[in-house]
């Protein structure tokens, strides 16, 4: 199904109950979907099964680390990606994608089945797989705004995300049980398996047209044009700068910093470290799907806004001398909210964003991300020079200022409602 299909599904009712696999009735939804599913259990697999591989090849913490930061290898690609995905046939691109990380997957386990593997095997691997992922990202995206009206976008980013977070835990889990059974040689197996079975979803979806006038530009006037859009928008500005916000100001606490907040504020283990990173997943988990499943979202930007303040304040909650009983289920609490921020801003960002410039837009986005090491530096470094709890107190403090300025800055955040960037979808909707 193109969008123009995807469109007409607008005059459907919407009225089917609080499922969130609901969304999945729209047109080829359900294979980009089943093709992002399984390709997300087999990267969090594969990131735990190298991981594992590196600390008892090495021994190093710091090089386990390492294989983590590669994944960002290729973020500052997201323009130029974004671009791919405004001039090229989204679905093809796609699949270009999956073949790619079924080669590597399958190079990894000849390595690995003919006793071959060295350490840096696994990092070149890594950086190669780094540099797609990004392209992976707008094009799941895209794809999603295509397939899923408008109105609905909100359910679909909210499955999205819900299958991301669990992912993390259920793919880590079936990736480290997995090894430590039967090996590393059939996790590795396993997890070319579901890149293949992810490709085959994806060879499902419908052929994306693409529109002759962003064919045939050049590069460098291809991402002038979608830097100018972005401008002169009302709302994308100030969406995007949520989306740098959130991964500076919130992001960190789960993506480094827990196991130190645990260990100096609790002197909780390895375990106990990893049930409060599980509270925070589950409650983000929650917030994803339970806006997911609500009937519509007249202005995702005024939820993300309401959201983040309430993120950020929980913040400063967990920055008092809270008993540990009380410190999780605040910490579920801030995982809710933060699971209906994130999900709310990329449904803005989906429909403040034309389908001719949506690739480019969701490509810019993407830099946003570079708002996670120079969190993850700053806490750190606050944590050491005055204490876990310090740092938690003035992240959150920084993202609700940071919040309420935005909010002023960029009023139209705050509209009544949020029209899509398409006037088909807008007509249609009325």
């Amino acid at each position: 199904m193109h969008e123009s299909e995807a469109l007409d599904n607008h005059h459907q009712p919407t009225r089917t109950g609080r499922n969130p696999f609901r969304v999945l009735r729209y047109g080829d939804y359900k294979f980009v979907w089943s093709s992002e599913a399984l390709n997300l259990w087999a990267i969090e697999m594969e990131i735990i099964v190298l991981a594992m591989f590196v600390l008892r090849d090495t021994g190093s913490p710091l090089l386990v680390g390492l294989v983590g930061a590669l994944k960002f290898a290729g973020t500052l690609l997201g323009p130029l990606y974004g671009l791919l995905v405004d001039r090229f046939d989204r679905k093809w691109l796609q699949v270009f994608v999956r073949v790619f990380g079924v080669v590597l997957a399958v190079i990894l386990t000849a390595l690995i089945i003919t006793d071959t593997l060295v350490l840096w095997h696994a990092y070149a691997l890594v950086t190669a797989g780094s540099m797609v992922r990004m392209l992976d990202l707008v094009l799941v995206q895209a794809l999603t705004a295509d397939a899923v009206p408008a109105h609905s976008l909100h359910g679909a980013v909210g499955l999205s995300r819900s299958t991301l977070d669990g992912a993390r835990v259920v793919g880590s889990i079936a990736g480290g049980t997995i090894f430590e059974l039967v090996g590393l040689d059939w996790a590795y197996i396993t997890i070319t398996i579901l890149y293949l079975l992810s490709t085959l979803a994806a060879l499902k979806v419908s052929s994306r047209a693409v529109r002759e006038r962003v064919n045939t530009e050049s590069i460098r006037s291809g991402l002038s044009e979608g830097l100018r859009y972005v401008r002169k928008s009302e709302l994308l500005p100030g969406l995007i700068f949520f989306s740098f916000l959130i991964e500076f100001s919130a992001f960190p606490i789960v993506n480094g910093l827990m196991t130190v907040i645990g260990d100096e504020l609790y002197d909780l283990g390895g375990t106990g470290i990893g049930l409060l990173a599980a509270a925070a997943s589950i409650g983000a988990l929650t917030g994803a799907l339970t806006l997911g499943i609500r009937q519509n979202i007249g202005n995702p930007s005024r939820t993300m806004i309401l959201g983040s303040l309430i993120w950020h304040a929980l913040m400063l909650v967990l920055a008092l001398p809270l008993p540990l009983w009380l410190f999780a289920l605040v910490l579920l609490l801030w995982g809710f909210s933060g699971g209906t921020t994130f999900v709310a801003m990329v449904v803005g960002l989906l429909r403040a964003a034309p389908a001719e410039t949506r690739g480019r837009v969701m490509g810019i986005r993407s830099l946003g991300i570079y708002g996670l090491p120079l969190g993850l530096l700053l806490g750190g470094w606050i944590s050491e020079e005055i204490g876990s709890a310090a740092m938690i107190g003035t992240l959150g403090f920084i993202g609700l200022v940071s919040t309420i300025a935005a909010a002023i800055i960029w009023p139209a955040l705050l509209k009544k409602r949020l029209n899509p960037a398409n006037p088909d979808q807008d007509k249609s909707q009325n």
